[in-house]
């Protein structure tokens, strides 16, 4: 009797703790929903030609990384550099598409703006669970992953975006047709391209925590290369829009990635011998 009251009180204590678990989340979640919600709206009321011309910028002749790009076709003569020198014309065919624009970017803005305390959040909940070694190797992984998200974000935006666009918008299958850019499609090119690189990005930090862990090693790595490289190419389908230039541009530095966090594992396991 003394026994089974004991598994009583043990299952309850246990469904108890889920449940502060479960509580404790969805207080995160919420937190997380509030911060994301402000910010979208101040966004949305306050900064509307803002995000907007970031968004359009990287078609434009003044665009920093079409400037460079220009400026470099005229030392080498190589013509094939001069890319979108005339800017890009795009069409709204829906009656509340610029309204629509005004909202996805917004929510774009306000998700990648809010990227460094949704991660705090969400690492402040699970950071009780681990084990104090596996806690010490990854005391800095908030501001990691924040740094990372960002030079992805970045690099995506000022190189992967201008060559995508150029590249897409002269492309000709057939001299009879004619490219009517929607804004929809060019939109979601440029904010696809750009949030996909923060998320690739963070392979090198992935790799050095599963090292860490002794889930994962260099050789193994080397080992299944070619099996990475086909989960690389769908992975880069999935999370860009569906043109093969975009899925290139992006897989390019995905691979590199891949080859960077070799090293990476290879020099965690040096530093657990």
């Amino acid at each position: 009797m003394s026994s089974m009251s004991r598994k009583v009180d043990n299952d309850s204590e246990c469904e108890m703790s889920f449940g502060d678990h479960l509580e404790e989340l969805r207080k995160v979640l919420i937190h997380i929903g509030v911060a994301f919600c402000i910010v979208f709206l101040v966004l949305f009321s306050f900064f509307k030609g803002v995000i907007l011309d970031l968004v359009f910028y990287p078609s434009q002749p003044g665009f920093i990384t079409n400037r460079l790009l220009s400026a470099l076709a005229q030392i080498t003569g190589i013509e094939g550099l001069n890319i979108n020198v005339s800017g890009v014309e795009i069409y709204n065919v829906k009656m509340a598409g610029q309204f629509m624009l005004h909202i996805k970017v917004s929510a774009v803005g306000a998700l990648i703006l809010c990227f460094p305390y949704i991660i705090s959040q969400l690492w402040g909940f699970v950071k009780p669970a681990l084990s104090k070694n596996i806690r010490r190797k990854s005391r800095r992984i908030v501001w990691e992953i924040v740094l990372w998200f960002f030079i992805g974000t970045m690099f995506c935006y000022f190189i992967v975006a201008p060559l995508a666009i150029n590249f897409l918008v002269n492309y000709e299958a057939n001299e009879a047709i004619n490219n009517i850019i929607e804004i929809d499609s060019y939109i979601g090119t440029v904010l696809g391209v750009s949030f996909a690189g923060g998320l690739i990005f963070q392979l090198p930090l992935l790799v050095r925590f599963l090292a860490s862990v002794g889930l994962i090693t260099s050789e193994w790595m080397r080992r299944n290369r070619k099996i990475a490289i086909v989960v690389l190419l769908v992975i880069s389908a999935l999370i860009t829009p569906p043109d093969i230039m975009s899925q290139c541009l992006i897989f390019l530095p995905f691979y590199l990635l891949y080859e960077y966090s070799i090293t990476i594992a290879k020099r965690v396991e040096k530093e657990n011998i």
